[in-house]
């Protein structure tokens, strides 16, 4: 039976996505490196957009019990290396995708500044006003949950917005933890919490930024705005 998800994607050949899948299974067993990966694409399949990735990881991959943990976008976009369709959005400005899009932005911007502050001694309030800021990051991941993540179900998008949400907690807690840290001067502990805020939420806007590939060629169909 056709997948509901297929409706909201462009048309796919069926035989290029059996070709993806025994590519993609064989990369994560260890059976090919990325660049025999790669070359195996390049030769079997041609240019592949995430959706593809989407598509197989929805029907074709058994669900495992920590979907968060088994999803790994950094070795999926490494087996892809060029051969993947980075094509931005075509969106209006006032679309809230292009508002999350510029969230993450902002948020780059201030990660960039933990790292330069990690490096001097510490000054509480500096970092008090930066925490100010990212504090405030979370509301971004709650619009995602309340917003864009219900539209992707009722399409059949069920497993990116399953392991999305999860990463999304981790990330926010992450950022709590850092904060209660500096509020109680445990300093020691609050400047090793960076390493895992850098970490987390960089992880995750990468993994946003998938998903937004993921998307690109039907954001309008699937997630109306005016």
């Amino acid at each position: 039976m056709e997948h509901k998800m297929r409706g909201y994607l462009p048309p796919m050949d069926p035989e290029k996505l059996k070709a993806l899948f025994e590519i993609e299974n064989a990369f994560k067993a260890g059976q090919l490196s990325a660049d025999e990966a790669r070359l195996q694409i390049k030769e079997r399949v041609g240019k592949v957009s995430a959706y593809h990735v989407a598509y197989i990881e929805q029907t074709m991959t058994e669900e495992t019990s920590d979907e968060c943990i088994r999803e790994d976008v950094h070795a999926v976009i490494n087996m892809l290396g060029d051969q993947i369709d980075n094509t931005m959005p075509n969106l209006p400005a006032d679309h809230p995708i292009m508002h999350y899009l510029k969230e993450n932005e902002e948020m780059k911007r201030l990660l960039l500044a933990v790292e330069d502050l990690v490096q001097y001694p510490m000054i509480k309030n500096q970092w008090l006003e930066l925490y100010d800021k990212i504090s405030q990051y979370p509301i971004h991941y709650k619009r995602k949950q309340n917003q864009l993540y219900p539209m992707l179900e009722r399409k059949g998008f069920t497993r990116p917005t399953t392991t999305m949400w999860t990463f999304d907690d981790m990330v926010r807690d992450e950022i709590r933890e850092a904060e209660r840290l500096l509020r109680e001067d445990q300093e020691d502990a609050f400047i090793k919490q960076q390493e895992r805020v850098l970490l987390y939420a960089r992880d995750l806007m990468e993994k946003e930024e998938f998903m937004r590939m993921l998307l690109s060629s039907f954001y309008l169909k699937i997630f109306p705005f005016s």
